[in-house]
């Protein structure tokens, strides 16, 4: 019977390892030639098993390409090694009946689509007069390398010291009524219809490059009835500045907020603490909100130095963290907007190593996008039996990037990055061969 049962088993074995190798490395590089969109792109790629610290298969692995937003997995790993448990909400001081406070960079302050009301609750229950110190930065409200022309598009919302209301307007069309409501109020003034003649069936929205001036024009169509309600939302950033972050928020206060011109006791300030930190890397890396992720070094850098500036935290991290790594990392923005960025396909999947081990697998996969449950891969790499791919997406236009974890059948977790650079097929379309091919994968390993 033991004859039976050792022979039994090793039959299963070498079932299991025929399977495994119905997708063994050569054509996994095969495909990763000749799979629709992948033809005449620079792929590069890396299947990694941190269990047997093995690499299963690897394609220009050593090359640097463009990350996109790939880069927030390095902004990820900057907070979890310099921010707290909660979001710096903010920093305030006490001086007689002033209070007078200051930003942390959090990026969470009344943003419509989070609703952090931590700050506004606790200046509306002050009773002393409100002061805000526009505390000085040599920040930029754009990153180095990124495209002029982006900046009325909300993935271009600019960076600054006290964020309110994500840096954008928020407005709503209604093609029934034929009008338009903005949000934050203040800034409906700035609102004009567009005095383009040009008839077309889509809304649109444009600001002017240099100011909070906002062109409207609500689209017609002979298919929808005039009477049919059809509110579409359009998320547009601001021109920020001081003035305009005071004005707003006393309009939500209701009460006056002074601009304070001295000099504040940085000895007295105390930080007042928001929400878990993981509701800001969450909204972060799931709808890969490029905001948060320039906020966020900017919070680490106040953290290291008492001085926002996206630089300091970058430095920081490339002279403690990543000085022993294979490849040297070309790293200048938290987002990935900026196409100075430059990884190569293993230092990549060396990170996701390390934040497997550091982080765990349980709270890493609540963070990241879910295939075909949430953020930006909802509607890829799902199944029925539930998601099998936690992975972190990167575009810009002619490159895109998927790295992440992929769980096999067998119970095994996987670590992969497809790094695919100058494409001109359809993002879909590659997007299609990256799911048949995790798919192979996560059936035969």
């Amino acid at each position: 019977m033991k004859t039976w049962t050792i022979l039994l088993a090793i039959l299963l074995m070498s079932v299991n390892s025929v399977y495994a190798q119905r997708y063994p490395h050569k054509k996994i590089l095969r495909d990763l030639e000749n799979l629709s969109g992948f033809e005449q792109a620079y792929v590069g790629f890396q299947l990694y098993d941190p269990e047997k610290n093995k690499v299963i298969a690897s394609h220009l692995e050593e090359k640097y390409m463009t990350p996109a937003s790939n880069t927030k997995l390095f902004t990820f790993y900057t907070g979890l090694q310099i921010l707290d448990d909660a979001v710096p909400a903010m920093l305030y001081t006490i001086s007689g009946d002033s209070l007078i406070f200051w930003g942390s960079g959090n990026p969470l302050f009344l943003h419509p689509e989070i609703g952090d009301t931590t700050v506004l609750e606790f200046l509306r229950g002050r009773k002393e007069q409100l002061f805000y110190w526009a505390r000085p930065t040599n920040e930029d409200r754009f990153g180095p390398g990124w495209g002029w022309d982006d900046y009325e598009g909300y993935y271009s919302a600019e960076k600054s010291i006290f964020p309110i209301y994500g840096n954008s307007t928020w407005s709503y069309i209604n093609r029934a009524k034929g009008s338009i409501t903005v949000f934050p109020k203040r800034l409906k003034n700035d609102f004009s219809p567009s005095s383009d003649t040009v008839t077309s069936t889509r809304n649109s929205i444009q600001r002017a490059e240099f100011l909070n001036d906002f062109d409207y024009k609500i689209g017609l169509s002979d298919s929808i009835p005039p009477d049919t309600l059809i509110i579409e939302e359009h998320a547009r950033p601001f021109i920020y500045s001081d003035d305009l972050f005071r004005k707003l928020l006393s309009d939500t206060l209701k009460k006056a907020v002074r601009q304070y011109e001295g000099f504040p006791n940085l000895k007295t300030a105390k930080t007042l603490f928001g929400l878990p930190i993981d509701t800001l890397y969450k909204n972060m890396l799931q709808p890969s909100d490029n905001l948060f992720a320039e906020q966020i070094l900017m919070m680490a850098s106040d953290q290291l130095t008492d001085t926002l500036n996206t630089s300091n935290s970058i430095d920081y991290m490339l002279e403690n963290y990543f000085t022993e790594w294979q490849d040297e990392l070309v790293w200048v923005d938290g987002s990935g907007l900026s196409r100075y960025n430059m990884f190569t396909p293993r230092t990549i999947v060396h990170l996701l190593d390390l934040l497997r081990d550091e982080v765990g697998e349980e709270r890493l996969f609540e963070l990241l996008p879910a295939g075909g449950i949430s953020g930006t891969i909802e509607d890829w790499y799902g199944s029925e039996a539930g998601p099998y791919v936690f992975a972190k997406t990167g575009t810009v236009r002619n490159n895109h990037c998927l790295s992440g974890y992929i769980k096999t059948k067998k119970g095994k977790t996987l670590i992969f990055t497809f790094m695919v650079n100058h494409y001109t097929s359809s993002t879909s379309e590659v997007k299609k061969s990256m799911q048949q091919m995790l798919e192979k994968i996560r059936n035969a390993y």
